[in-house]
């Protein structure tokens, strides 16, 4: 569980009426010790939320998500220098414009019609008749108008109920949620902890990355897992590096869940990515812009998910910004290109 999860509905003619009936419902909880830290869930001392006796999403069996490109254990042998870094983010609510709202009608032919500003309106028809056990024809879903969303009204959270309600009492219902209650009970961008330790040449040459990330899912998991399937698949970023090995865990604790946010996933990958970038072209005394430029991907190489590249454009996108901010770069860097089929670490490789 966790703080602001529905338990109990309260069906009233009005608002007014409906928040002090609220008020004289009594639950009865047994308290158990929470798990609000991720490092915390992960130990073995820390209580199972889940009935499977663990506190990750299991993927296949596993615990995790895994990538293994390459040697990472010869990249580290062979590095000159490594470089180490671990990055935080805390959940990010979205905050749109409209809060969370359904209005549900009963028909004289049995079926309700749902008013929702879903951002996934077939997605929210199929699980809500999944949640309610009934054909799915028996919902007219009727959308389209999000008031702002960003992946926040994904999830199918008022629908259920609001048809709950409105079978129960046979008339029209309504739910919204107030400014308060969408911060503190609607999903978030899960909060991550990113372990990051690259092995790198002192020519710049990135030759290996190991990873281990933690994904903050909450007390539910709605979509992110697939957010962490993502981070795992971003994990080198636009940047050609040999060996890579990652371990992605999404993490369930008792705090609101996460849920998808604007490129979830990819996004905080991208952030620790292009921090450590930073802390390697420093720690090597190199010019960051020329360090991007050495391990940019190039058409024809292949990602750590054995994807050909075909479509690489950091080059050109650097050398355009560098253009645009009036930073003048040496000639062997204006000279590389996507399509070029050279970098230093291609030559390493060879």
């Amino acid at each position: 569980m966790y703080e602001g999860e529905p338990i109990c509905a309260v069906v009233a003619e009005s608002e007014e009426i409906a928040r002090e009936a609220a008020t004289l419902v009594t639950v009865d909880i047994e308290e158990q010790e929470p798990v609000l830290d991720l490092e915390y869930a992960m130990s073995p001392d820390a209580p199972a939320i889940k009935k499977w006796g663990n506190n990750t999403f299991m993927y296949d069996g596993m615990n995790h998500r895994k990538l293994r490109f390459g040697n990472i254990d010869a990249a580290f042998d062979q590095a000159e220098v490594i470089v180490e870094g671990t990055y935080q983010l805390s959940p990010i609510e979205h905050a749109p414009i409209e809060t969370h709202v359904c209005v549900v009608r009963p028909e004289p032919n049995g079926r309700l019609t749902v008013h929702t500003n879903t951002q996934a309106l077939y997605f929210t028809m199929d699980n809500t008749a999944i949640i309610l056990r009934m054909p799915s024809n028996r919902l007219h879903m009727i959308g389209g108008t999000v008031g702002g969303g960003f992946g926040g009204k994904v999830d199918v959270v008022t629908e259920p109920i609001t048809c709950i309600a409105a079978l129960k009492t046979g008339r029209p219902v309504k739910w919204r949620w107030t400014r308060e209650e969408e911060f503190r009970r609607s999903s978030t961008r899960a909060a991550v902890k990113m372990e990051y330790r690259n092995a790198v040449m002192r020519d710049g040459r990135i030759l290996g990355r190991k990873v281990r990330s933690l994904e903050d899912s909450g007390a539910y998991h709605r979509h992110s897992p697939y957010g962490a399937q993502k981070h795992m698949a971003n994990i080198s970023g636009p940047y050609n590096i040999p060996n890579v090995w990652a371990d992605v865990y999404c993490v369930y604790t008792n705090r609101q869940p996460s849920s998808a946010m604007r490129g979830f996933g990819v996004t905080e990958a991208s952030f620790a990515i292009e921090v450590q970038m930073e802390k390697i072209a420093r720690s090597i005394g190199m010019d960051s812009w020329e360090l991007r430029l050495i391990n940019a991907y190039r058409n024809g190489q292949m990602k750590p998910v054995r994807k050909i590249v075909e479509d690489a454009s950091l080059v050109e996108t650097l050398k355009e910004a560098a253009r645009l901010v009036g930073h003048e770069l040496p000639p062997h860097l204006s000279a590389m290109h996507s399509d070029d089929g050279y970098s230093i670490a291609d030559e390493h490789s060879s």
